[in-house]
């Protein structure tokens, strides 16, 4: 089938249909918490089986950090040995929560292959967050045990003191109740037999909700296989298809390697980079921190062919790449955006100006495991604006009215997303659920947007009070909530505002209480000690007056919103 063809809906469907047939990737009904859904027959019962692909590439070459590097083989290694301690050492057994977070070090991965391959539920807590964040995150997931490197454990001093925790790549004398890693972390021939089901929980990732404090998003080991098979599907479709010339939809380099920049306790780090490397045979990179000329001189070093990031990673590649020629990034032959809207400016000029690279994009969050729509190559060229297809007869979207009722091509309304993919539940949130997830399996993810007449999604707007900064979903209701802890703040308004390089930056307008006093300098130090630097907002208005309020008595978000844009000089 040639890539034009391929645009069509119905096509993509029947081509899928034939490739489903028999095979790696046939499919099946099954029913899941009540409903149907397409799942692959060859799928690995759990993750503990999913990570048995890596013993298919042996001795290759799999993970590569600094000066170090492993093989498949001791990777798996170093998860089995650290399985065995977990059970051995510290009493995990199945259904036990373990937190974990660090820099993107190996152990971050060995750390989830141990845990979920013996049926605990693995908690990757975002390696940003300060110690009140932390611990209420370790404390929320039940977690029986922490696993953090020196700038997360020094954050926790003073916090759950009865946890016991593992030190990574620092010393455990250091802190309470710590032991080292490699102490503990033998390599191991085999992992323990533990029996786990399909819809066993498999992990819990925090992600910030309009409601305040960040949701435990709950997976299970199906939903979780179930995305990178169903993008190792996508890739063999769009592999197959007949193009122009030199016109790539989906490269496949012989030896494909991937520069993991993103971080790993993100959805598209974990997924995207990590399993789906696991199972495609590629070798994984990992970066100590963003640096776009550092990023360059890797891509150099291990002929990286492939990298996924938020938008602002991308631009900040094929600039920096601009700028320094001599650095030889020929390898790299696809480049991915995710985690916020990649602008379509961007794309066009990655195809004019870098025809070599092809450009991707997908659309997905944490609730879906990733997974949604993509597109790349010519199928995004001819839609630049787009954030993608579904994968058919895996992944389905619709768009619904305030009423729950299914819109025509091409109306605005609530993005919605079904598949076997999909979470199972809020962590002990019952409201949230049924309110974010239909009885018949549908999760409504708080993004406006439409399907056009090809089936392509298009996303506009969010219903959500979240501001995505580079890629890092923000909860304005827990921003205003610290901020109402000030002593002189009488009440905040928090929201986005648009910033060239992040998409958007944080903003807010602050209403003092009578008489008092307070600086912008005093309000982020105040800040700084409970959340996450990335959540501090870079404008701030200060003002005696009360806030303005619309007519409900709410305050007058989009008001003030106009007006900061205004100040500022944003208007588009």
């Amino acid at each position: 089938m040639h890539v034009n063809e391929f645009l069509k809906q119905k096509n993509r469907e029947a081509l899928a249909s034939e490739l489903t047939k028999e095979g790696l990737f046939e499919l099946t009904e099954e029913t899941i918490r009540g409903n149907k859904y397409n799942v692959f027959v060859s799928a690995p019962k759990n993750l503990h089986d999913y990570f048995q692909f890596a013993t298919i590439h042996g001795e290759w070459d799999f993970l590569a950090y600094e000066d170090e590097s492993y093989s498949y083989q001791e990777v798996l290694a170093m998860a089995a040995g650290f399985a065995h301690a977990l059970i051995n050492d510290y009493g995990i057994k199945k259904g036990d929560s373990v937190a974990f977070s660090m820099r993107n070090y190996p152990e971050w991965m060995f750390s989830y292959m141990a845990v979920t391959s013996i049926g605990a539920i693995a908690v990757p807590l975002n390696s940003w967050w300060q110690g009140e964040e932390l611990d209420y995150g370790i404390t929320h997931s039940e977690s029986k045990l922490f696993i953090g490197d020196d700038e997360r454990l020094e954050r926790l001093n003073g916090f759950v003191e009865d946890i016991p925790r593992i030190a990574v790549r620092c010393e455990a004398s250091n802190y309470v109740n710590a032991k080292n890693f490699q102490d503990i972390v033998k390599p191991h021939e085999s992992f323990p037999v533990v029996e786990v089901d399909p819809e066993d929980d498999a992990s819990i990732m925090y992600t910030s909700g309009s409601t305040g404090y960040p949701k435990g998003v709950v997976a299970t080991h199906r939903s979780i296989i179930n995305t990178p098979l169903a993008w190792a599907f996508l890739a063999t479709l769009a592999g197959s298809l007949e193009t122009d010339g030199d016109s790539q939809t989906f490269p496949q380099p012989e030896k494909p390697c991937t520069l993991a920049a993103v971080p790993l306790f993100h959805v598209t780090g974990s997924h995207s980079n990590f399993l789906l490397s696991l199972l495609s045979a590629t070798k994984i990179v990992l970066m100590y921190k963003w640096d776009p000329l550092s990023a360059l001189r890797l891509v150099e070093k291990h002929q990286v062919s492939s990298f996924s990031g938020v938008p602002t990673m991308s631009e900040d590649i094929l600039r920096t790449s601009k700028e320094n020629p001599d650095i030889d990034v020929s390898s790299l032959a696809m480049l991915n955006g995710g985690g916020a809207a990649r602008p379509p400016e961007q794309i066009k000029a990655q195809e004019r100006d870098h025809p070599t690279k092809v450009a991707g994009v997908g659309y997905g969050l944490t609730e879906t495991n990733a997974a949604g729509t993509n597109a790349s190559g010519k199928l995004l060229y001819t839609k630049p604006s787009t954030a993608g297809f579904p994968t058919p007869l895996i992944h389905e979207v619709k768009i619904i009215d305030e009423d729950g009722k299914e819109l025509a091509t091409g109306d605005q309304g609530e993005v919605c997303i079904r598949s076997a993919s999909n979470f199972r539940c809020y962590w002990k949130n019952e409201e949230a659920t049924k309110e974010s997830l239909s009885s018949d399996g549908w999760f409504r993810s708080g993004d406006v947007g439409y399907l056009d007449e090809d089936g392509f999604l298009f996303i506009k707007d969010r219903i959500k009070d979240i501001v995505i900064r580079g890629g890092e979903n923000i909860a304005c209701l827990e921003i205003e909530a610290v901020l109402a802890e000030h002593p002189a703040i009488s009440e905040a308004s928090v929201f986005g505002v648009p910033d060239e390089r992040l998409g958007e930056s944080l903003a807010t307008r602050i209403a003092l209480e009578p008489g008092q006093t307070v600086t912008e300098a005093e309000v982020s130090s105040f800040l700084e000690e409970k959340i996450a630097k990335f959540k501090i907002p870079s404008h701030m208005w200060i003002q005696e007056e009360e806030l303005p309020r619309i007519a409900s008595g709410k305050t007058a978000k989009k008001q003030m919103r106009e007006e900061a844009i205004k100040e500022l000089g944003l208007e588009s």
